[in-house]
């Protein structure tokens, strides 16, 4: 059902957020027939600058409304970062709707010009500001907890300090093949908060060794070049930085707030930065459940016409931490795909590789399979023993783990 025309008083801010600017539909009211409307909307482009803000706030001003909706979506949300914190610190609200689901709502509204090969951003701006009449409350997204984002937020910026590390490193390393080839493929890693792995800090003139200095001096090789030594301090100032932000994250996830959530994630055997994922994937964990209980549907299945249980919120849950499957079937073709948040997904895989995989490293974890209890690192392994494909084993396995842990958490939240 349609919410009745907002108040004279209220404003309705659709914004479409690019790189430099915002697209801003202001709307008072829901236009009656918003195909020719549109050619008339007040809709106006602010740049990122001073002059604009001031403009946009004196134009938000001149409505003289008592409270003011601002709805945007979150498409490229450092750009739209700028925009949501100044309309929240003049006493905005701000909200922000899935932009997955706006072009089928923009093309419904608009019909032939809302069709993505007639998008432009002022149609966005308006069909944005539409949205709060035709859409109920439960379509929005959800703000995440200030915390949370801080870890989310930090756990990002380790991802791609890492994204940029792995070059340099393997470039090194090629290099110091002719170079220098016995330290060619040496380890080294950072132990101290001040000082520089040894070897790469030896390269980039940051730390003394003697050893290195011999290994130098009676070489094989042509000699340490220049560039490998500059590249050498870059991997040493990133590895500086990942350091200090690892410790960020440890302060920031040892808050009391995550205590029921930690608990579970150190009997998986979750490290701080999955645990970081999963947090800016799950948390709060009310958020999948109904009236505080998991939502369960008896329906009868369609080929067997048995019925089944939907448990609703595990596959919710299951879709956040990116392991839900979303169904492509077409005639006879039956087939589906992951779907959710692709680094929670990859995070959860490098933990199977490196605590399921590695026999010394299993976590203390025993799920009962049919009538008997394992752990799951004793189940993937009897699954590639019995001939299943590694890839669908470790998708299995990962898939069980996820749903054990729903229900862990669900006991430890409860609690």
């Amino acid at each position: 059902m349609n919410k009745p025309a907002v108040s004279l008083k209220n404003l309705i801010v659709g914004i479409d957020v690019s790189r430099s600017s915002i697209a801003a539909c202001f709307m008072q009211e829901k236009p009656s027939n918003p195909r020719d409307d549109y050619f008339d909307a007040d809709i106006e482009v602010f740049h990122s600058n001073i002059e604009n803000l001031n403009r946009l706030k004196t134009k938000i001003e001149s409505f003289q409304a008592d409270k003011v909706i601002a709805i945007c979506e979150p498409t490229g949300i450092n750009y739209a970062k700028l925009w949501m914190n100044k309309l929240g610190d003049w006493g905005c609200e701000v909200r922000m709707i899935s932009n997955s689901k706006l072009p089928n709502y923009r093309a419904e509204l608009m019909g032939k010009e809302g069709k993505s090969a007639a998008k432009t951003d002022d149609l966005d701006a308006f069909a944005i500001a539409c949205w709060y009449f035709d859409k109920p409350e439960t379509s929005y997204l959800k703000i995440r907890d200030p915390l949370v984002g801080q870890v989310k937020g930090l756990c990002l910026r380790l991802e791609h300090l890492n994204r940029l590390q792995n070059p340099i490193i393997n470039r090194m390393r090629q290099e110091l093949g002719w170079q220098c080839p016995e330290i060619a493929l040496v380890k080294s890693e950072k132990l101290q908060d001040d000082l520089a792995p040894l070897l790469w800090g030896w390269l980039a003139g940051l730390r003394k060794s003697k050893k290195y200095d011999l290994i130098l001096a009676t070489t094989i090789g042509s000699g340490v070049e220049p560039q490998t030594r500059w590249a050498a301090k870059q991997y040493c100032e990133i590895e500086d930085e990942i350091f200090r932000l690892k410790k960020q994250l440890v302060q920031l996830i040892d808050n009391s707030q995550f205590d029921e959530y930690r608990r579970v994630f150190t009997k998986f055997g979750f490290g701080y930065q999955l645990q970081g994922y999963l947090l800016g994937a799950i948390y709060p964990l009310k958020d999948f459940l109904k009236d505080g209980r998991p939502e369960v549907k008896i329906r009868k299945n369609r080929q067997t016409g048995q019925e089944s249980k939907l448990k609703l919120s595990e596959r919710r849950f299951m879709r956040a931490v990116g392991m839900g499957v979303v169904r492509e079937d077409s005639g006879q073709k039956k087939k589906g795909k992951q779907s959710g948040s692709a680094l929670c997904r990859k995070a959860l895989w490098q933990w199977c590789f490196c605590r399921l995989e590695v026999s010394r490293n299993n976590p203390p974890l025993e799920f009962l399979y049919g009538h008997e209890r394992m752990s799951p690192a004793e189940n993937l392994r009897r699954r590639k023993k019995g001939g299943t494909p590694v890839k669908l084993a470790r998708q299995r396995v990962i898939a069980r783990c996820i749903r054990e842990l729903f229900k862990n958490l669900m006991c430890s939240v409860k609690n």
